[in-house]
C-alpha cells in the first residue's frame, strides 16, 4: 500500500475535522467502524487521519509530509502502522489478525500512536473476527483501530458494538464535480458521475476514453434495436466483448436516465443529457414507460442471476435482454 498520496477528499473534510478534534481533546476512541458503500473514499480518509496522527510536525492540522514520520509513511515502512487486507484469498485470515494482535501488544517504536487499518472488514472470516474481538474488548493505550467496511451489516454484532460507527453516504454533486474536474478528465464530470451511480471514486475509475466509448457503443446498439436496424445476434456481438455485468449496469443506467429524462422533459435544465435524446423519443407515453419499468425489473433479475452463478452464459443473457429491450416499444 502506497502512502505517497493521502489526499483528503473534499466531501470527507467534516469527518476529518471531527476525528482531529477528538484527538486534540484526548477523546479519540480506540476503535472506529467506517461504514458505507464502496467508492466513497472511506479508506482514503482512514489513511489521511492515520498519517495525521503519526506525523510529528502537523501544519494547520494536516500532516507536514517532511518529518521523519512522514518519510517512513511515504516509504511504507512506518513501524507503528499496520494495514490489514486480504492477501492470497478473499478472506482476512486468523494468522493475519494474530499478527495484528502481536503488533498491538508491543510498545510503540516511535513513541506515539500505533494505528491499525483493516479493509474491508467484512472480509474477515468467523475465526479471524473472533480473534480481533479480543483486541477490541481489551484496547491497548495509544492504539487506534479503524475498520473500513462496505457492508457493515455483514460484520458480527459484537464487532460492531465495540466500534464507534461513522456512516458515509454519497456526497452532493457540488462537492464531487470540481474534484473530478481537477483530475484532468476528458469527459463531462456530471456525465461520469451519473455513469458511476454518483459514487465519486468509481466515476474517476471510469474517466477514460474506453469507458466512454463503451457507453456510446451500448447506446448506439440500443437505439438500433428500437429502430429495427440491427438484429439481436448482431447487437449482442457488438457488446459481447464487454463483461456481462458491465453491459447490465450500462443498460440499468440508461433505463433510469431515460425515465428521469421523461419525468423532467418540461424542465430540461433539471436533466441535461443530449446523448440520451435519440433513445428517449421512443418512450413518450404511459404504455412504453410502463414497459420500460418492466424492463428494468428484468435487468435486476439478470444481475442477480449473474452474481449468483459462477459460470453464467453471458451471450444468452445479453441476447435475452436485447430481445426484451426491443419489445418495449412493440
Amino acid at each position: 500500500m502506497s502512502w505517497q498520496d493521502t489526499e483528503l477528499l473534499p466531501w470527507m473534510a467534516s469527518q476529518y475535522e471531527r476525528l482531529k478534534s477528538l484527538s486534540e481533546n484526548g477523546k479519540l476512541a480506540h476503535a472506529y467502524l467506517f461504514g458505507g458503500q464502496q467508492g466513497l473514499g472511506k479508506l482514503m480518509l482512514a489513511r489521511h487521519f492515520a498519517h495525521s496522527l503519526l506525523c510529528s510536525n502537523k501544519t494547520g492540522g494536516q500532516p507536514c509530509g517532511n518529518c521523519r514520520e512522514c518519510e517512513l509513511l511515504a516509504a511504507g515502512t512506518h513501524p507503528d502502522l499496520k494495514f490489514l487486507q486480504p492477501e492470497d484469498s478473499a478472506d482476512i485470515k486468523i494468522d493475519q489478525v494474530r499478527d495484528v494482535i502481536a503488533f498491538i501488544n508491543k510498545t510503540s517504536q516511535r513513541g506515539g500512536y500505533k494505528v491499525v487499518l483493516l479493509s474491508p472488514a467484512e472480509a474477515m472470516n468467523t475465526n479471524s473476527a473472533n480473534a480481533l474481538l479480543k483486541a477490541l474488548e481489551e484496547p491497548s493505550p495509544n492504539t487506534l483501530i479503524i475498520l473500513v467496511s462496505h457492508q457493515p451489516a455483514l460484520l458480527m454484532a459484537t464487532i460492531r458494538s465495540r466500534c464507534h460507527l461513522m456512516k458515509f453516504s454519497r456526497p452532493p454533486e457540488a462537492q464531487v464535480i470540481p474534484w473530478l474536474e481537477s483530475k484532468n478528465i476528458r469527459a463531462s464530470a456530471a456525465e461520469l458521475l451519473r455513469m458511476a451511480n454518483f459514487v465519486p471514486l468509481q466515476a474517476l475509475k471510469i474517466a477514460d476514453e474506453d469507458a466512454l466509448h463503451d457507453r456510446a457503443v451500448l447506446h448506439s446498439v440500443m437505439q438500433q434495436l428500437l429502430t429495427g436496424s440491427i438484429s439481436i445476434a448482431d447487437a449482442a456481438a457488438h457488446c459481447d466483448r464487454y463483461a456481462i455485468a458491465d453491459n447490465i449496469k450500462g443498460m440499468m443506467l440508461c433505463t433510469t436516465d431515460i425515465l428521469a429524462l421523461q419525468q423532467t422533459r418540461n424542465h430540461p435544465s433539471a436533466f441535461d443529457d443530449h446523448d440520451l435524446a435519440p433513445l428517449a423519443v421512443f418512450f413518450q407515453n404511459n404504455t412504453t414507460l410502463k414497459k420500460l419499468h418492466d424492463f428494468y425489473r428484468e435487468l435486476l433479475r439478470a444481475r442477480r442471476a449473474v452474481t449468483s452463478s459462477s459460470n453464467p452464459n453471458a451471450l444468452l443473457i445479453l441476447e435475452t435482454l436485447f430481445y426484451q429491450w426491443a419489445a418495449t416499444i412493440r
